[in-house]
């Protein structure tokens, strides 16, 4: 082989390592926060309200999630990670009452203004879903949008955001999430050790956990590495799981939790 080529792809690898020091010079609020800065740039919230958007409405997976749930009245239902309400509209035209929650004030007037357009009414809350801060057992359904379970850094953070959405919960309610799945670029045994050492000096992400990315540079993403990791935190944040489907070798899976009545 060239000695150029071998130089190039010694440098294109040094760029990915350099690049992914990135995720690593941020602490976990650090990280919520990139996301978003992201989200708030006013071309993505006209991306996420677009007709384009929001048209499709739930994909085969999200209804077999919402085949999960008993049928039983007007469930009221949280949505966290509204966005533009893609979810938010065909869930209200069903029949439930939906709240949605976003930390982007411009994409809850958005997923609000389409619902109305859609002749169906939603509520909003502005908040950061992790710290998720409503009444308890006020809904029947949490609906954690998209795969946004994998945006929250760290398990202790994740554990916690189920402690909150159980507390937000009825006794018999469900939990309906979705979820990345699988590693991304694998680094070196040498490169990781830079990437925590680079984490260390800086005082940045000393709580990176393996499948920690910047999904392409726009928000933070944890991949699962194993069913078993999912398990143990549905379980720790005092959930029971009743479907768990992951379709390799896409990047999702699903999942209906349910708090137990007492």
């Amino acid at each position: 082989m060239s000695i150029r080529v071998t130089l190039a792809q010694r440098l294109i690898g040094l760029g990915k390592l350099v690049q992914s020091l990135a995720l690593m010079v941020m602490k976990p609020d650090d990280l919520v926060e990139y996301s978003r800065q992201t989200y708030a740039r006013s071309h993505n919230v006209a991306s996420w309200a677009s007709d384009m958007n929001v048209r499709p409405g739930l994909r085969p997976e999200e209804l077999a999630l919402v085949e999960q749930l008993p049928k039983r009245g007007t469930l009221r239902v949280l949505l966290l990670g509204v966005g533009g309400g893609r979810e938010a509209i065909p869930l209200a035209q069903m029949g439930f009452d939906v709240t949605g929650v976003d930390f982007i004030p411009a994409m809850i007037e958005a997923a609000k203004a389409n619902a109305d357009h859609a002749g169906v009414c939603i509520e909003g809350i502005v908040q950061e879903i992790s710290r998720l801060d409503v009444p308890a057992e006020s809904f029947d359904v949490v609906w954690l949008s998209a795969a946004m379970y994998s945006c929250m850094p760290t398990r202790a953070r994740r554990v916690a955001f189920l402690r909150r959405v159980r507390h937000a919960l009825k006794p018999g309610g469900h939990f309906l999430c979705q979820f990345h799945w699988g590693a991304p670029d694998k680094f070196s045994r040498k490169a990781e050790w830079v990437r925590r050492a680079f984490a260390l000096l800086t005082l940045g992400n000393r709580t990176y956990e393996p499948g920690d990315t910047l999904w392409h540079n726009i928000e933070f993403i944890h991949g699962f590495q194993s069913e078993e990791e999912l398990r143990a935190e549905f379980v720790a944040g005092g959930f029971r799981i009743v479907y768990l489907h992951i379709s390799d070798p896409m990047p999702r899976g699903e999942a209906a939790l349910v708090k137990d009545e007492q």
